[in-house]
């Protein structure tokens, strides 16, 4: 299987069709098309990747030349053509995302383990078991694709992937629902001088399956960490190699594949890969790596290395709003790098942000996460004003979750947390927060009488809703209503004494008072 001819399910305007890698600039395709959202995910990435090294854009405003016209088949063919050996799914020597020498005694598994989701019986979200599983080459690479992006840890010298283990992935969209698979796409490709990368120039400096792998176990195990300079010590790899981290040693065993039927897809009577190779002591990334698509916690001291974001803040709803979308050193996360370039565009085409990932415990899967956040394009000038609005936003909030966990908790008489309560607030807030940032987007600030009147709508807003759900979570419980009467009276009273919340209603009195 060659990854760069057709094998990309692909959804168009008049229906869904398989494709090649060169014929995505094609304006009558619409979307990318998978099996599984992990997959979809995967698939994303694999061709922002593909066109970050092969066909990125040197500044912004051949960016820009790029969006409004997109790359013939041939344009593409002609890029991908020096790096079409290293996109073979099985060969002699190097194929794609496996290990350039596994020794001969790596341990046989079955294709099943390459399923993030397959690590216990009870943990099996999109898989079902089979009695001999087999994946169709197309499956198969798809689900090499995920493990290598995503690996979590899975014990002793088994690595996890460039970002850690179950990172999040934060994709730019356009908002436009009828846009082309190839904005959806070139929105999250940077140029040349936003990567502040060195030059690369064999295909052989950014994939690491062309070469000998970069062990981490025995007596001559290494660590790899990202070339910032023009250094070449070395335990440096360029750092383009984040979009094609490989910390698992996989290699396809094409011995046991037969003619079947794919336990994924159910395509019939093709060929299916049944075991894999595999070896501990993979490449192991550390450091300062940061992937261009990812949000990471900063030690502002320099200390430490980056942390990156995990899956679970993809189902966390707007409490990360600012981290994932602005990004600024006040408030973590710190937003990936792709949407901080996007952001400092005054000529950004509107967009929303597509965030997903795992939630990992160690090697277990939690949950798949998967959701969308809107993205304003606020003007330089206006940065300051805007993030401190909606950062007072977002405390009150907090604050209004965490009283009526506490006030809930008191009324059942329970020790403990109790994340769904807190969690309800969240989701039931949302819809509201994002009116509220909407408004705000629109403010230019000159006048305080607007963005008071949108604080004192969300303190309110927040304040009932509140009290709602006090309501909601107690009156099916039954319990002790003299405890129940009194954990309400105490929430109001947290309420009214929230430090945000005190002050911003401190600001809304003060600018009745001067009205008057």
């Amino acid at each position: 299987m060659d990854l760069l001819q057709e094998w990309l399910s692909a959804q168009g305007t008049t229906g869904s069709i398989t494709i090649s890698p060169a014929e995505i600039g094609d304006p009558q395709w619409r979307d990318l098309e998978a099996l599984r959202p992990d997959f979809r995910g995967a698939v994303y990435q694999f061709l922002i990747a593909l066109l970050q090294t092969a066909y990125p854009p040197e500044d912004r405003e051949h960016w820009h030349e790029r969006w409004r016209q997109p790359p013939t088949p041939a344009e593409l063919t002609t890029a991908f053509e020096p790096y079409r050996h290293a996109f073979l799914l099985e060969n002699e020597g190097p194929a794609f995302l496996q290990d350039y020498d596994l020794p001969a005694q790596a341990n046989q598994v079955p294709v099943l383990d390459l399923l993030i989701d397959a690590g216990s019986d009870s943990n099996r979200y999109f898989n079902k078991p089979a009695d001999e599983p087999g994946f169709c080459e197309r499956c198969f690479v798809q689900a090499l694709l995920t493990l290598q992006l995503n690996a979590p840890a899975g014990g002793r010298g088994v690595r996890t992937s460039v970002r850690g283990g179950g990172p999040l992935t934060t994709l730019l969209l356009p908002a436009d629902p009828q846009a082309t698979l190839w904005q959806r796409l070139w929105l999250n490709v940077l140029p040349l001088d936003a990567l502040d990368y060195p030059r690369w120039g064999e295909a052989t400096e950014v994939l690491p399956w062309l070469s000998p792998t970069r062990a981490s176990d025995g007596p001559t195990g290494q660590e790899t960490q990202p070339q910032l300079d023009h250094r070449r010590e070395a335990h440096q790899v360029h750092p383009l190699q984040a979009w094609w981290s490989m910390p698992r040693r996989i290699r396809v065993d094409g011995s046991t594949a037969k003619v079947g039927d794919c336990m994924l897809c159910g395509a019939h009577s093709v060929r299916v890969i049944r075991h894999v190779r595999t070896r501990h002591g993979g490449t192991n990334y550390t450091g300062n790596w940061m992937h261009p698509l990812t949000p990471y916690y900063l030690d502002t001291k320099g200390e430490k290395p980056p942390i990156s974001g995990k899956g679970h803040q993809a189902g966390r709803g707007y409490r990360d709003w600012l981290g994932l979308v602005i990004g600024t050193e006040d408030h973590q996360p710190d937003a990936a790098r792709v949407v901080r370039v996007f952001n400092a565009d005054p000529r950004a085409p509107a967009a929303r942000l597509w965030c997903f990932g795992f939630s990992m415990s160690n090697m277990k899967a939690l949950c798949w996460y998967d959701s969308t956040l809107p993205v304003h394009n606020i003007p330089g000038n206006r940065m300051k004003p805007f993030t401190a609005a909606v950062n007072a936003l977002l405390d009150v909030a907090n604050e209004a979750a965490m009283a009526l966990r506490d006030q809930v908790r008191a009324a059942w008489n329970r020790a403990g947390s109790e994340p769904a309560v807190s969690q309800s607030f969240w989701q039931r807030s949302e819809s509201s927060f994002y009116e509220q940032l909407q408004l705000l987007s629109e403010l230019d600030f000159s006048s305080d009488d607007a963005l008071l009147s949108c604080q004192r709508e969300w303190l309110l807003r927040t304040r009932s809703l509140a009290l709602e759900l006090f309501d909601d979570w107690t009156s099916s419980d039954a319990p002790d209503l003299k405890r129940v009467v009194k954990a309400r009276a105490d929430l109001g009273r947290a309420l009214n004494a929230a430090r945000a919340s005190k002050a911003l209603w401190k600001q809304v009195s003060r600018q009745n008072k001067e009205k008057a």
